[in-house]
């Protein structure tokens, strides 16, 4: 990337980053699937949409651990179930939140991952998560992932999963806003890849709503997997957009 484009890119990220800090200050704003949104039955604000086979369910409201959490950044409980005949990339930069100026609230990776594209790996001293709370059904685990989530297969394929560029900036949003405790760690949805009749359940993170707005809409980018792909990686599988109406609660 040319060096004028790339301070373009960090100016940008860090001005989103810094109203990201100060709304953390100011009133807060609650989601729920907007009246056009397909939702689950029997199900309380649980949104949905399909594309191609694969069911994506949202929860704006799910999470009922610590309040510094919610006070912090926006968790949504996210489910993938990939009834296609491919595999699917999980990666956080393949969600968002996003509001009708277009602004775009990137998920939020609660690790710290260095390295280059081809070699990714822990920044800090992470203990392992013995007992991770969530959900997964063929699901194969980041390989930079692989130590902290013992009991989880990895994904050994050679598919390049890991986004430098992304982790640099939204991981500095992250941890600005709140240091992910072993809580937020245990429940989040990892990276890696589903495979066919597979599911991932888990909470992604995201920078809080500004109450200004009055929608947005989870985004979810889906990528089929192609081992051995270059470094872009995978194919175009499908989009889905989940519709919420934001409210002011104070």
């Amino acid at each position: 990337m040319p060096h004028a484009m790339h301070s373009r890119v960090r100016s940008t990220a860090l001005l989103s980053i810094g109203a990201f800090v100060a709304l953390t200050g100011c009133a807060s704003a609650s989601l729920t699937p907007a009246p056009e949104a397909q939702t689950v039955t029997g199900a309380t604000n649980v949104a949905m949409g399909t594309v191609g086979g694969v069911r994506v369910t949202v929860q704006a409201d799910a999470w009922d651990g610590d309040d510094h959490v919610t006070n912090a950044v926006q968790p949504m409980r996210v489910t993938i179930t990939n009834g296609s005949k491919q595999a699917l990339r999980v990666r956080y930069g393949d969600f968002a939140l996003v509001a009708a100026n277009g602004h775009r609230h990137g998920a939020l990776p609660p690790y710290k991952v260095e390295g280059d594209l081809l070699q990714p790996m822990m920044a800090n001293s992470y203990m392992p998560l013995v007992a991770p709370a969530f959900g997964y059904r063929r699901f194969y685990i980041a390989p930079y992932f692989a130590r902290l989530y013992p009991g989880v297969p990895a994904y050994v394929r050679g598919y390049p999963l890991y986004d430098p560029g992304y982790y640099a900036y939204y991981h500095q949003a992250f941890v600005q806003s709140i240091r992910p405790t072993v809580e937020m760690l245990g429940r989040a949805m990892p990276e890696g890849v589903i495979e066919a009749d597979g599911q991932l359940s888990g909470f992604l993170y995201f920078e809080r709503a500004d109450p200004r707005w009055t929608t947005l809409t989870f985004r979810a980018t889906l990528v089929a997997v192609r081992d051995g792909a270059a470094p872009t990686g995978g194919a175009a599988f499908g989009e889905i957009s989940i519709p919420f109406t934001v409210t002011k609660v104070r």
